[in-house]
């Protein structure tokens, strides 16, 4: 089958951090498909993720809210002709429409139970059988081309460029950062839908910054996109101690540059967090209702803060049914997310000196070295 497929598309209509998460799918596709043509079909605001991907020979990009992109994407995936579509986790119904649309002649997808009245969608579907991490859900997809995905290269991919470390290495300079001081990056924003059950109160993370300041001289960088701006402001407006802000004035890999260069990212269950897995560099990640099991940052040297309900995680709007345990706890029903207390304990139960605890373990290794 390795020498069947030689133009293929990838769709991955989701977050920048999801689209990271399939890298290594991307890396293992074009390992056993050395002569194929590799697309990727993604959002405009994703493609920098991609860009100088070695494994990607072409994007094709599109902004959802305008028809003429809608239609101009739909005609480049006509033109294409592909040999083989897949559907990357996590992918809705817009995905597996886009791969059936597209006139791939094999469309692979996973078989969750929200396609059980569209399973005609695809032509193979990757069974379910248990909660994994999205890295490893994408890379089962292999296992349909023959290939074991158990030996797979799993590291995620992000290049940057040498004008983003220069970016980098001017802006520590310029405010006067040493790295002997902790440079602990803080991301207080996540998904603008998705803010009451995936993002910690901001006047949290506003104390968090203040005592890492004051236990450990700690140089804090708040970053983010233009999206942020408004969090940045509160965050600004109740911190004792001035940070350094970088929110909604660096671009995607400028921010993720300083982020390399960070000791820690503190964040809520976001993109950056993804970045920061990529670059190796260690985080605190606070989670509500989703699985981290699925979720969390990929590698090692990160501490995930999720405290033990009965109702939680119960974030699974892909799984929803597809197991019995996904089933018994999933909140989202059609198209919206209920929480079962009305109250996101998960998230309000995690405290600021759980933060600090973590942060510390990490900064005091790291200090160490």
């Amino acid at each position: 089958m390795a020498e069947k497929f030689r133009n293929i598309l990838v769709i991955s209509l989701q977050g920048l951090g999801d689209l990271l998460l399939t890298t290594p799918l991307l890396a293992n596709l074009k390992a056993n498909f050395k002569d194929s043509k590799l697309t990727v079909l993604t959002f405009k605001a994703n493609v920098a993720v991609l860009s100088r991907n070695p494994h990607v020979d072409v994007i094709i990009s599109f902004e959802p809210t305008k028809i003429n992109d809608i239609l101009l994407m739909l005609f480049r995936l006509w033109r294409e002709r592909f040999d083989l579509s897949i559907c990357a986790y996590p992918s809705g119904l817009r995905s597996a429409f886009l791969g059936y649309l597209s006139g791939a002649k094999e469309r692979f997808g996973q078989e969750f139970s929200l396609f059980n009245n569209y399973r005609w969608l695809f032509t193979r579907q990757m069974t379910i059988k248990e909660v994994k991490h999205a890295v490893l859900m994408n890379l089962d997809f292999l296992e349909l081309l023959n290939v074991d995905p158990l030996r797979a290269d799993t590291r995620l991919i992000l290049n940057l460029t040498e004008e983003d470390l220069k970016f980098s290495s001017d802006f520590l300079k310029n405010n006067k950062i040493e790295k002997k001081e902790p440079i602990v990056a803080i991301h207080a924003g996540g998904g603008r839908f998705t803010a009451a059950y995936r993002n910690w109160p901001l006047e949290r993370f506003a104390k968090v910054a203040d005592d890492l300041i004051e236990r450990f001289n700690a140089k804090v960088i708040l970053i983010g996109g233009t999206g942020d701006k408004a969090s940045e402001e509160v965050i600004l407006h109740i911190m004792k101690h001035k940070p350094i802000t970088t929110v909604g004035m660096a671009s995607l890999k400028q921010t993720a540059a300083l982020i390399q260069k960070a000791d820690i990212l503190i964040c809520n269950n976001s993109g950056p967090m993804h970045i920061a897995a990529t670059l190796k560099t260690p985080t605190v990640s606070i989670f509500g209702s989703a699985d981290p099991r699925i979720h969390r940052p990929w590698g090692e040297s990160h501490i995930v803060l999720q405290k033990s309900f009965k109702c939680c995680p119960c974030y699974y709007p892909f799984f929803r049914d597809t197991l019995e345990e996904t089933k018994l706890k999933n909140s989202w029903s059609g198209k919206r997310f209920r929480c079962k207390t009305n109250d996101y304990r998960c998230l309000s139960s995690i405290v600021v000196e759980d933060v600090l605890n973590a942060a510390e373990a990490i900064l005091k290794k790291r200090m160490n070295k």
